[in-house]
């Protein structure tokens, strides 16, 4: 089983913070008990009906006046969670009537109960604890070591206590007591239809919560004169008066500061999803399943531009298939996360090593050009000639002229001459 924090910001209660009342709006600082009963009855008068009071209310020598309006103020409501510290001593004391209302028998508890924080008593004497239409719970244990994860159960004598967020989210729901399941070192499941909180063998929460915003907050001084639309109309029972007073001490100021958070994941329904347990194959098969996974990653690796990226679809689909198969059917966790890893990792660097194909193209053989005259590999450099130097007389030796026959004279007719000459007459 596992959880994972996801609070609900709609799911967060109003708050009402008790500050150190700078203004001097009541009568004293802290509140003394008739500034409560006003605070109380302006509750009433704003519209609420369910009210849980994280300030520990309790005074060394109160006014018994003040003390006969506050229990009218609270027992007002139609129901109510007080808050009070617990601890530790020798001599243990009875269960209060509240914390007994809010408590079930040891053996309601699936798991060692013995781990549980033991507390057998309230630190502070004269605590206002409410009448019968309240519920109590701890704010802070003080026996127990401050930790991240804060405690919702302990076991006082017989019966196992609750904290004080984990009442309000049943108060907020009227989910009675009786159903609830818890199992040690797992889950509270708060009703049959959830939500489910987590919890370890100790009964603490078994994932720390991360601050979350009131669905509002308003000072306690802004409830005197408030009108009727001060309490928000669709916000979530109840309205929490929360104790922000700077002289309290710090493991009051840690859980007034965690607990519209705490109270916020454990009333949203998806607050903790439960998740199932599934086993694992033995490491032989999961080594073999992620070696044929790089087989086929090889062989699809010799494909050629489409058939690579195909048959990398196709083996994702194949391999989230088997995942789902494995889940829903086996209850077995396949090793997909790693398989899905190698393919992506082919996927990157496959432009880089994947053969791409090569498109045909006619071959266009153009004719050879002519040649070219042979270059002569030595060209005698030019003669530089004298001006004005006589020429070499050609050597008779050199190129002889050539004999030629003697040429036969033939005997020409001569010319008759004419016995009339020119220029004469006949």
């Amino acid at each position: 089983m596992s959880a994972t924090a996801k609070p609900d910001q709609r799911q967060a209660p109003v708050i009402v913070s008790l500050d150190d009342d700078l203004e001097r709006y009541f009568q004293t600082s802290p509140p003394s008990p008739i500034d409560l009963a006003v605070i109380f009855s302006n509750f009433h008068r704003l519209g609420a009906k369910k009210a849980a009071t994280a300030a520990v209310l309790a005074w060394e020598a109160p006014d018994p006046i003040g003390l006969v309006a506050l229990e009218r103020a609270l027992g007002a409501f139609d129901s109510l969670v007080m808050a009070a510290p617990l601890s530790r001593a020798v001599v243990s004391s009875p269960l209060p009537a509240s914390f007994r209302r809010a408590s079930l028998p040891l053996t309601a508890v699936a798991g060692d109960y013995s781990i549980l924080p033991v507390v057998n008593r309230i630190p502070l004497p004269g605590v206002i604890l409410g009448g019968e239409n309240s519920l109590a719970g701890f704010s802070v244990l003080e026996s127990e070591p401050a930790t991240s994860a804060p405690p919702l159960l302990a076991r006082w004598a017989d019966r196992v206590v609750f904290s004080f967020p984990l009442l309000t989210v049943l108060q907020r729901s009227n989910l009675p007591l009786d159903e609830l399941e818890i199992h040690l070192g797992e889950y509270i499941k708060l009703s049959p239809t959830g939500p489910i909180v987590p919890i370890d063998e100790s009964g603490r929460l078994n994932m720390p919560v991360k601050a979350l915003a009131p669905y509002k907050e308003i000072s306690a001084e802004a409830l005197i004169d408030g009108g009727d639309g001060l309490f928000p109309k669709n916000a979530p029972d109840p309205v929490i008066l929360r104790d922000d007073q700077s002289n309290t001490e710090p493991a009051t100021q840690a859980f007034s500061k965690n607990l519209s958070a705490m109270v916020a994941a454990m009333a949203s329904n998806e607050a903790y999803s439960q998740t199932n347990e599934y086993s694992r194959l033995a490491v032989e098969w999961e080594i073999g399943l992620l070696g044929i996974t790089l087989i086929v990653l090889f062989l699809i690796s010799r494909f050629v531009d489409f058939g690579h990226r195909a048959g990398l679809l196709v083996l994702t689909s194949l391999v989230l298939g088997a995942q789902w198969l494995g889940v829903g059917i086996a209850s077995v966790w396949l090793p997909g996360i790693p398989a899905l890893a190698a393919i992506f990792a082919v996927f990157c660097v496959s432009p880089i090593f994947t053969p791409r194909q090569i498109e045909e193209t006619p071959c266009i053989i153009a004719e050879p050009p002519p040649p070219s005259p042979p270059i002569p590999l030595f060209i005698p450099a030019p003669q530089e000639k004298t001006p004005f130097a006589p020429q070499a007389e050609k050597s008779t030796t050199e190129n002889p002229p050539a004999k030629t026959a003697p040429v036969k004279k033939t005997a020409t007719p001569r010319k008759r001459r004419s016995k009339n000459p020119p220029g004469k007459k006949k």
